[in-house]
């Protein structure tokens, strides 16, 4: 692992605000729990939670698990569903989050595990990662919420791996600042804006063997000009609104992806892109097929 750093968060969650909440709520050391129960022991849910007009659970200590047992974490369109901020080693599993304003926040929260979660319908992101590094973001379903399904904002050396987004406004965003971080293997699917981006100066990410199709009006998968390092290989990228990838930093390395029937090119790529070979493309709208890198 490289080593942690604590990040500047990007307004989740303020320390004041964290105080105010533990003030106001109990710690809840059994598994019987409300809405706003602060989790400070290893906690498995017995009954759904909600529908919450604010947070569902806060955890507020580390080396535990938050363990969702099939059960609901519901909430009415405000705070979040399941709030971890400046822990670390924490496991948050199994269950469902639904109808909040965030579905899961890590805020400076370094270290911890969040997986087989079902995130939908919340009015933003379905999973943020703000100031929070060294985590793993694994198996976790995300659909039908209104930004991205999973958000990483000043957030480096992360795994987000295995997880399937489908019908979000955008897919799986890296900015920010986020740096070396994997993006492997996830299915993105029929987002409304992009699937994968990597952008605002997020740099050395690594993008690798995930599928992207029936983005509605933008890239599969894209790199901006002021994001350097990435590296995109063996991902799959077919049928989306307008390139299947788009690659606008030269320092941006192609190796081995597959970009069909996408509405414009199947490969755009600025001058000077570091092709690692192996890139196909066919059946797309534009017939030059790829730009800037070779495609057989």
């Amino acid at each position: 692992m490289i080593s942690r750093r604590v990040l500047k968060p990007i307004g989740v969650l303020c320390t004041a605000g964290f105080v105010a909440l533990m003030a106001a709520a109990s710690p809840a050391h059994a598994s019987h729990v409300g809405c706003g129960s602060v989790i400070m022991t290893n906690t498995t849910l017995d009954t759904d939670v909600g529908p919450c007009a604010g947070d569902g659970l806060i955890v507020a200590a580390s080396n535990i698990t938050l363990d969702l047992s099939g059960h609901t974490v519901a909430g009415t369109g405000t705070g979040t569903g399941v709030r971890v901020g400046q822990q670390f080693g924490v496991v948050v599993k199994n269950g469902a989050v639904v109808g909040f304003h965030e579905g899961l926040v890590l805020d400076e929260a370094d270290g911890n595990t969040i997986t087989l979660l079902a995130l939908s319908g919340n009015v933003r992101q379905g999973i943020t990662l703000a100031g929070s590094n060294n985590n793993l973001i694994d198996r976790n379903t995300i659909f039908d919420n209104g930004g991205d399904a999973i958000r990483l904002g000043l957030s480096s050396d992360n795994e987000v791996r295995r997880n399937t987004t489908t019908g979000n406004v955008f897919g799986i965003g890296v900015a920010d600042g986020s740096t070396n971080n994997l993006i492997a293997r996830n299915t993105v699917s029929d987002s409304d804006v992009f699937g994968i981006a990597v952008f605002s100066s997020a740099n050395n990410n690594r993008v690798v063997s995930n599928t992207v199709v029936g983005t509605a009006s933008g890239d599969g998968i894209s790199v901006s000009a002021d994001s350097s390092g990435a590296r995109l290989r063996r991902n799959t990228a077919n049928a989306n609104g307008d390139d299947g990838i788009d690659v606008d930093n030269p320092s941006t390395r192609v190796t081995e992806n597959v970009a069909n029937d996408n509405a414009d090119l199947g490969i755009e790529a600025v001058a000077g892109t570091r092709d690692g070979g192996g890139n196909t493309a066919s059946g797309n709208g534009n017939p030059a097929q790829c730009v800037g890198v070779s495609c057989s």
